[in-house]
């Protein structure tokens, strides 16, 4: 009963608690630059891109996860389970695609459009897992314990599309179900990549209408663009720790 409920309240709860806050603040900042013109699509870049999906889900974690006697282990990448981890997520997939499929079966899904929303998707699911399921879960569990968790990571998860998918109670139920399966195994490779994939995926590109403003090639190289900085980023942070 003890990991369902606890009261330790830290400062790194704080801490928590103010990243999670600035994450939703940066995303409702967004609201105003929702245009097409090219000071709209720079505001965008900066503040989704740049400082949340880079700045908090690469720069912020990382430095946590260098910090913390656990590394990466401290978000979720537990080690614990991986090869039973990775066959659940393939099977959660496969029947969340059998589920989607069976009452919708949309045209031109392949179409070069949608593979760029795709790319851009899964770049943006680099920042969900490490930052909202893994950094701010753990911190929720190890402040709250297991049920508190899950509920504050959903909401959090939530609110944080509030400035480009307001769709709030849909996305609740969402994070509710990925953060429960985590628990089955403990580790996160149950969830991504692709049970969170299958499920962003279609949400984003098939059901939502907030798909539509990321079916470019801008969308792409933001993309590219992103996972080159985070390449970077992660290469002079070991370097400097195997410096030390």
């Amino acid at each position: 009963m003890k990991n369902l409920f606890r009261f330790n309240f830290t400062k790194e709860t704080a801490v928590a608690f103010a990243a999670g806050a600035v994450m939703i603040a940066v995303s409702i900042l967004m609201l105003p630059f929702m245009g097409a013109s090219l000071f709209d699509k720079i505001a965008s870049f900066v503040l989704r891109d740049l400082l949340m999906i880079f700045g908090l889900g690469v720069v912020f974690v990382s430095l946590f996860v260098e910090r913390n006697k656990d590394g990466v282990k401290a978000i979720g990448f537990t080690g614990k389970k991986n090869l039973l981890s990775l066959a659940l997520d393939f099977v959660f997939a496969a029947g969340l695609l059998a589920m989607f499929l069976s009452g919708e079966k949309p045209q031109g899904i392949l179409d070069v459009k949608n593979l760029y929303a795709a790319a851009y998707i899964l770049v943006a699911g680099v920042f969900e897992m490490t930052f909202i399921y893994g950094y701010l879960r753990a911190c929720f569990e190890k402040a709250f314990g297991i049920i508190p968790a899950i509920l504050l990571t959903a909401a959090f998860y939530s609110f944080h599309h509030a400035g480009f998918q307001p769709e709030f109670l849909h996305l609740f139920f969402v994070g509710l179900m990925y953060c429960a399966v985590y628990y089955i195994t403990q580790n996160l490779l149950i969830v991504f990549p692709f049970f969170w994939a299958a499920g962003a995926l279609w949400d984003v590109i098939v059901s939502s209408e907030a798909g539509e403003e990321i079916k470019n090639l801008e969308s792409f190289a933001i993309a590219l663009a992103i996972l080159a900085l985070s390449a970077i980023w992660i290469f002079v942070v070991r370097r400097k720790r195997d410096a030390v």
